[in-house]
């Protein structure tokens, strides 16, 4: 079942009240008042980032471009004019000359001209060159995490490169792998999966075991290659020592049970087979978690790394993040870097299934597919605005005492799907100016909803894509590319590169993302604001968003339409005038607070209120309980009168206990917090609303069964 397209029938059926309580304008309990926080902010929550790939961005070094190597294409992996190797990009590229004043210094400079905040790197790793009849140009083949890549660079210009990202304000992320290296490791039985009930793990001595049982801590059964593995891994004499840290060249610290098969695979082989052949790391044994912390770690030591994004990180054993991320962020810690973090790459469109992540791993955040996936139909015209406030509702799925979805990275294509650009060229019957509004009201749905938005290098300057878009066809050269194909592709927003580079013209993408980007800076609320959707329905979808510190609203209104909209939506602040901050006309609201907003075809408003948030009656609350019939969870739902925009608070408690812990807080309408199932378990649970000037109120405790549903 779809989570995410069950989400509105299940908002609405899911909800049966077990109990309620409604508060009295001040609560009998304190302690209760005092439990009432905020909704969390992720450290990357303002931030926009940039994701590139090194080697497709710009050739600062040619010297570099063999890898200090010599030979055919097999050796060197260097070959321009195919798709599918090294072109020849580095750090010294993406570098530049950090010259943030000068408008010819196509480096990070420029990246910080266009507004981004940060930069998030392919991995930059020693890989194996070549496997099969392509090169490890995008960096997820490691060899050897310890070194970068000889290609991209030395480890002198790599500290060049975080030198001046440093020198610029803005973040580096690293992309990284903890699931799987190279392909190393061959099988004398064939590459065939085999399910752990046909070969289970055992111990040097033969006794079977299974690695989800010795995650805790405990000491983690001694192997041997012949004996405990589904197959017999063996490894070329040329690579037996090529990997680093030294722990990785041992086949006891892999799988060992053959590739995933795509076809058929649920479950436990997603996590213990090798994913496209790749060696499959044993990530259940704390001798590679405390490897791979180390390796890692020691990037963050030496060159001041400022987070990492997590390649297949849903191909992990379920334990590893809770064990490997504790490791990371104490070297962060002690680095100085007290607002490191991570986000992983968990390809569910279904908000629920990625939410698990979150809620169950222990991921600070993933890459927000069902976000890519709705925004991408809306601005294709295949999705409606009803189908954008339905995402959203699916937001609470992401709440607990840590995160929400408002640290999600968002974006609109990537390095394995294609580009947005491609969508739209091959999705719509859009040419010309339409087709790059079109691609404009991508990028403005990516910038003025929740999450941190994340362009992917290239469409800035209107990268389409050719073949079937994906893959190696959405990887396309920055500077002058000798790819034939790519010197024809169609471009939003301009003409095919030709022999020219996407340096040299300045693209309206370009500019339209400056502009964003300033607007985030200047208006706060644009980027981290609680988000509250205020209309959903046809071509258009509309929000407010709130800046808690000033006490004002913004409105953000999308239509996908080719004919102009006029809609009436509600707000929280009544009798105001509304400040447009992108060309066109202001607004007012009436007395009840309703607004008239027209919008034009393909296009975005941004309306913000002259004047604060009314402040309102003290706030009461009503709290019940019941099941959600799309997870299975059991849903807490508070009902807060009125439309201040204020924050609710869910805390539980053992039965009969005396210290609450915060479950989550929730800042948008439905307020509503998911928990997961414990057999036999009785708790209190009670919800405390706060609202914009800081009145508070608490619901009565209340006694409910976390037992499974039937």
């Amino acid at each position: 079942m779809r989570f995410g397209s069950a989400l509105a029938a299940a908002a609405a059926a899911a909800l049966a009240v077990t109990a309620g309580a409604l508060a009295a304008p001040a609560s009998a309990d304190a302690a209760l008042d005092a439990l009432a926080t905020p909704s969390v902010r992720s450290p990357i929550a303002a931030d926009r980032f940039y994701f590139v790939m090194t080697d497709r961005y710009r050739d600062g070094n040619p010297l570099n471009n063999t890898g200090g190597t010599a030979g055919s294409i097999s050796v060197t992996g260097f070959e321009p004019t195919s798709d599918g190797y090294y072109h020849g990009g580095d750090f010294a590229g993406l570098t530049g000359r950090c010259d943030a004043s000068d408008p010819a210094d196509d480096g990070l400079a420029r990246l910080a001209r266009l507004g981004f905040t940060a930069v998030w790197i392919t991995p930059p790793f020693v890989q194996r060159t070549v496997q099969g009849s392509s090169a490890a140009y995008h960096g997820y083949w490691f060899l050897d995490i310890t070194r970068p890549d000889p290609h991209l660079g030395s480890e002198a210009e790599f500290a060049a490169f975080m030198a001046c990202a440093k020198k610029l304000d803005m973040k580096v992320f690293l992309d990284i792998v903890v699931n799987h290296t190279a392909d190393v490791i061959s099988f004398k039985q064939g590459t065939s999966y085999v399910p752990l009930g046909k070969a289970p793990y055992r111990t040097r001595t033969g006794r079977p075991f299974d690695p989800w049982s010795f995650t805790t801590g405990t000491r983690f059964p001694r192997l041997a290659p012949n004996r405990s593995f589904a197959k017999t891994p063996v490894i070329d004499p040329a690579l037996a020592n090529a990997k680093g840290p030294a722990l990785l060249n041992q086949a006891i610290r892999y799988h060992n049970r053959g590739d995933i098969d795509w076809g058929s695979c649920v479950g436990r082989c997603e996590m213990d087979g090798d994913f496209v052949g790749l060696d499959d790391l044993m990530t259940e044994d704390w001798a590679v978690v405390q490897a791979l912390a180390d390796a890692y770690g020691e990037w963050i030591t030496k060159y001041g790394i400022d987070g990492f994004r997590i390649d297949t990180a849903k191909h992990v054993d379920p334990y590893f993040f809770g064990r490997w991320l504790p490791l990371i962020n104490a070297t962060a810690g002690a680095a100085g870097k007290p607002g490191f973090t991570s986000f992983g790459e968990a390809w569910y469109v279904d908000t629920a299934a990625l939410s698990e992540l979150m809620l169950a791993r222990g991921l600070p955040s993933v890459l927000d597919f069902p976000f890519q996936d709705m925004a991408k139909k809306f601005v294709t015209g295949e999705a409606t605005g009803g189908s954008l406030a339905a995402l959203f509702a699916d937001d609470d799925y992401y709440t607990s005492a840590s995160t929400n979805a408002y640290g999600l990275t968002t974006f609109l294509g990537n390095h394995d799907m294609g580009r947005i650009g491609f969508f739209l060229t091959t999705e719509t019957q859009a040419t010309g100016q339409a087709l790059l509004e079109r691609d404009l009201l991508a990028h403005d749905l990516l910038y003025l909803t929740r999450g941190v938005p994340v362009v992917y290098y290239g469409d800035e300057v209107g990268m389409t894509g050719s073949g079937d878009g994906t893959d190696k066809k959405a990887r396309q050269d920055m500077f002058t590319t000798q790819v034939p194909d790519w010197r024809v592709e169609e471009r939003i927003g301009g003409q095919p590169i030709g022999a020219g580079t996407s340096f040299a013209e300045t693209s309206p993408i370009e500019r339209r993302l400056a502009e964003l980007a300033s607007l985030r800076s200047a208006h706060p609320a644009l980027a981290t604001g609680a988000q509250i959707t205020r209309y959903g329905k046809d071509n258009v979808f509309a929000a407010s968003r709130f800046d808690a510190a000033t006490r004002r609203e913004y409105v953000v209104a999308f239509n996908n339409g080719d004919s102009a909209a006029t809609v009436t939506v509600p707000t929280s602040t009544p009798s105001a005038n509304w400040t447009s901050l992108l060309p066109g006309p202001g607004a007012t609201t009436s007395q009840s607070g309703s607004m008239t907003v027209s919008i034009p075809p393909r296009g975005t408003v941004v309306l913000a209120a002259t004047v604060e948030v009314p402040q309102s009656a003290p706030p009461s609350i009503r709290l019940k309980a019941g099941q959600d019939n799309v997870t299975g969870k059991h849903a807490l739902t508070a009902t807060v009168p009125g439309v201040d925009p204020a924050t609710v608070t869910f805390v539980m408690r053992s039965k009969g206990g005396t210290g609450w812990t915060v479950i989550g807080s929730d800042d948008a309408r439905p307020f509503r917090v998911f928990v997961t199932p414990a057999k036999g378990r009785a708790v209190d649970v009670a919800a405390i609303v706060r609202d914009s000037v800081g009145q508070v109120a608490a619901t009565t405790p209340l006694r409910i069964s976390l037992a499974p549903f039937l």
